[in-house]
């Protein structure tokens, strides 16, 4: 007999997964302006735009590597990318072009704003092998932080050159 632990268990995981996905992104959010000041504290220091990119590569690296491990580890959606790859399949099955378009839109954002935990996770099952979600995974994050490692640096030379105007 299953005495409803099944249901026990899923309603300990909704509730899990309730608290946790807002949490993972506040933290995201909390992030972006520990990045920022980062940025500006290297930039202060006289460290180079291609050094200033590698360290948030890394960071980068290392934070999403952890948010994969753990999505991986537990049964829990708190990235909630399982759920949007559900979605998107429930939308294909209606229609492909659809399907295709909404995957589209998907990747974009993933890959310029969530980051590459979010897009292996979301196309865990388009990546097959572990060695292409590992090549997908550094190649995103690499691309992502060069790009937001490029608005950073420019927002710090746009407030400095202002607060120079001030003077």
């Amino acid at each position: 007999m299953d005495y409803g632990l099944g249901n026990k268990t899923r309603t300990k995981n909704l509730a899990l997964t309730a608290i946790l996905a807002p949490s993972f992104y506040a933290l995201e959010w909390g992030l972006v302006g520990a990045t920022a000041g980062l940025v500006t504290f290297l930039k202060f220091r006289g460290l180079s735009d291609v050094a200033i990119w590698l360290v948030l590569w890394g960071l980068n690296l290392l934070f999403s590597g952890a948010v994969v491990l753990c999505n991986d580890r537990t049964s829990i959606d708190f990235t909630l990318m399982e759920t949007s790859r559900r979605w998107t399949n429930a939308a294909a099955q209606k229609s492909k072009w659809v399907g295709y378009i909404i995957e589209l839109i998907v990747f974009v954002r993933l890959l310029l704003w969530d980051g590459p935990c979010l897009l292996v996770i979301y196309f865990k099952e388009r990546l097959p092998s572990g060695l292409l979600r590992v090549c997908v995974f550094v190649a995103a994050s690499g691309f992502q932080m060069f790009i937001w490692a490029q608005l950073y640096i420019l927002g710090f030379e746009s407030i400095g050159d202002l607060f120079k105007a001030m003077r």
